[in-house]
């Protein structure tokens, strides 16, 4: 009775190791992904010409508003009144619009990358279920939700290969 118990112990560690050894999980950094792919280098470009359009046409503004201060402080003691209150109310308008300006690409900049990371993040979804489907993974998982992972289980260079391939 013992040696066949200490078969059927044995056997059934046998059957959970080989389990083991088909249960594969892997684990992903996103971020290098996001910075090594094809498409989150071309994500990037985007909204690096976008953020530099609006710091260019923001800069420009912010030229012509100091000009108009500068010109108002060479020609102030000159200047009638009138015309003195009419340059401090443009500077002032000025200031509200490069103001206004701001905030609207602050805005515009945080949206258009909201609209990346979520266009990204479809495909990588996508991405990553084929390459666990097509390598039989278990679970995959992405490394920001994992406290530890040994780096058998890192198929970032996977996860960038495929997302390539498409």
């Amino acid at each position: 009775k013992i040696a066949a118990c200490l078969g059927l112990a044995l056997l059934g560690g046998s059957l959970a190791l080989s389990q083991q050894d088909t249960a594969r999980i892997g684990v992903f950094d996103s971020q290098a992904v996001w910075q090594q792919t094809e498409e989150g280098k071309k994500f990037q470009a985007q909204l690096a010409a976008f953020r530099d359009g609006k710091i260019a046409e923001i800069g420009a503004r912010e030229t012509e508003l100091g000009k108009l201060k500068d010109k108002l402080r060479e020609q102030e003691v000159s200047l009638s009144d009138e015309k003195r209150n009419q340059m401090l109310k443009d500077i002032d308008q000025k200031t509200i619009d490069l103001k206004r300006l701001n905030d609207d690409a602050t805005r515009e900049m945080k949206a258009q990358l909201g609209d990346s990371q979520d266009q990204f993040q479809k495909e990588l979804v996508e991405v990553v279920t084929a390459l666990g489907k097509e390598k039989k993974y278990l679970v995959i998982l992405e490394k920001s939700i994992v406290v530890y992972n040994d780096t058998v289980a890192d198929v970032t260079g996977e996860v960038i290969a495929k997302f390539n391939q498409l």
